[in-house]
C-alpha cells in the first residue's frame, strides 16, 4: 500500500482534527497526542477542514473565547460546516462562579450543535447532564497515563522528604493555600517542611502567587514558586518532590494527576468523586484526603517515603494507544 494511499484511508477512518490555542496549554497538547496517535490529520485554521468531512475538536470554552456565548456561537459555525465531534473539557460547575450560567447554556449549545460529544471522565459526563443538557448522553474516554513507571526505591536519596510539591497553573481553588496551610501545621509540630510549586499563573491570576507567598510568609512557611517547567524535565522535577499533593476543589479531570503518576509517584489527592473514580480505574496509584485528613497524610508520607511511589508492574492503563483505539471506535459508531 503506498503511502498516499494510506494517508487517504487513514483520513476517511478518523475524522480531521482542529487544533486551536497555543501548545502549551493542557489541552492544545492532549488534543495533538490522541490527534497524532490515532493517526488524524492535523488542522490549526478552521478554514482548513473539509467542508462536509468528519472533524473532532477539544473544546474548553476560554480557548475558543473569554466570552463563553461567543465560543459556543464559533463552535455552532463550525458544526454547520463540518460533521463535528467535541471532547468536553473544563466543564461548567457551579464554583465557576459569576460565569457558571454563561458556561452551562455554552456547554448546552454545543451538546446540541455537535454530531456526539465525550468527555474524559464518568464525573464530567455527570456534569454535563445535570448542569448542560439533562437528556444528553455521551461517551467517556478516560485520559492516558503516558510514560512508564519506574521503581521507587533506588531514587529516593535524590529527593527531600521535606518538600510538599504541587504541580501545575496556579489559580483559585487549585489547593496551594491549603497545603502552604498543612505545611505550618507541620512546622509547629516539628517537621521543616517547606513548598514548591512546580508552574506559574494561570492567564489572569498573577495575584495568586503575590497572595501565596504572602499568607505562607505570615505562617513562616518557605514557598518557592519554579514557575513553567519545561516539558522535558517535568518527570525529573517531580521524582525530585518529597510528597506530591494534588489538593484542587474543583477536579474534574486532571492532567497534573496523571503526569504525577506517569512519573512514578503516587499524590495525595483530595477525596471528590472524580478522585474516586480515578482510584478505581487504577487502584494503588492515589492517596485520597480530606479537610481533615490532609495533616496526617503528609505526616506519613514523610516518615515513609516509599508511600508516595507507585510499585512496580501496577496496571496504569489505559495508555494513549488505548486511549485512541477507544477514539476511532467510537468515531466509527457515530460516524453515519
Amino acid at each position: 500500500m503506498t503511502t498516499s494511499t494510506t494517508r487517504t484511508r487513514t483520513a476517511t477512518q478518523v475524522p480531521q482534527h482542529l487544533l486551536i490555542g497555543p501548545d502549551t496549554h493542557g489541552v492544545t497538547r492532549y488534543a495533538a497526542e490522541v490527534a497524532g496517535a490515532a493517526g488524524a490529520l492535523v488542522a490549526r485554521d478552521a478554514r482548513l477542514l473539509t467542508d462536509g468531512g468528519l472533524a473532532h475538536l477539544h473544546v474548553t470554552d476560554r480557548l475558543i473565547s473569554p466570552d463563553p456565548t461567543a465560543a459556543a456561537e464559533l463552535v455552532e459555525l463550525l458544526a454547520r460546516r463540518v460533521r463535528l465531534t467535541v471532547t468536553l473539557h473544563d466543564v461548567p460547575q457551579p464554583t465557576d462562579g459569576p460565569r457558571f450560567r454563561e458556561r452551562t447554556a455554552a456547554y448546552e449549545r454545543i451538546v446540541r450543535a455537535s454530531r456526539a460529544w465525550a468527555t474524559n471522565s464518568w464525573h464530567e459526563h455527570a456534569l454535563i447532564r445535570r448542569w448542560c443538557v439533562a437528556d444528553a448522553h455521551g461517551a467517556v474516554i478516560p485520559l492516558p497515563i503516558q510514560g512508564s513507571v519506574a521503581p521507587g526505591p533506588e531514587v529516593l536519596g535524590d529527593t527531600d522528604a521535606h518538600v510538599l510539591g504541587v504541580f501545575g497553573f496556579i489559580y483559585p481553588g487549585k489547593g496551594h493555600r491549603q497545603v502552604a496551610r498543612a505545611a505550618a501545621a507541620l512546622r509547629r509540630g516539628g517537621l521543616p517542611v517547606s513548598v514548591l510549586v512546580l508552574g506559574g499563573a494561570a492567564t489572569g491570576h498573577a495575584e495568586e502567587i503575590d497572595q501565596l507567598m504572602s499568607t505562607s510568609h505570615d505562617r513562616g512557611v518557605p514557598v518557592e514558586v519554579a514557575g513553567r517547567v519545561p516539558e522535558d524535565e517535568v518527570r525529573g522535577a517531580l521524582r525530585r518532590v518529597g510528597v506530591p499533593v494534588a489538593a484542587h476543589r474543583n477536579i474534574s479531570a486532571s492532567g497534573s494527576v496523571n503526569s504525577w503518576i506517569a512519573a512514578g509517584r503516587r499524590p495525595l489527592v483530595r477525596d471528590s468523586a472524580y478522585a474516586r473514580e480515578m482510584a478505581t480505574l487504577r487502584p494503588g496509584t492515589l492517596t485520597l484526603f480530606d479537610d481533615s485528613t490532609l495533616v496526617p497524610r503528609l505526616q506519613e508520607a514523610i516518615r515513609r517515603p516509599g508511600s508516595t511511589w507507585i510499585e512496580p508492574g501496577t496496571d496504569l492503563g489505559p495508555r494513549l494507544e488505548d486511549t485512541a483505539a477507544a477514539y476511532r471506535s467510537w468515531w466509527a459508531s457515530v460516524a453515519g
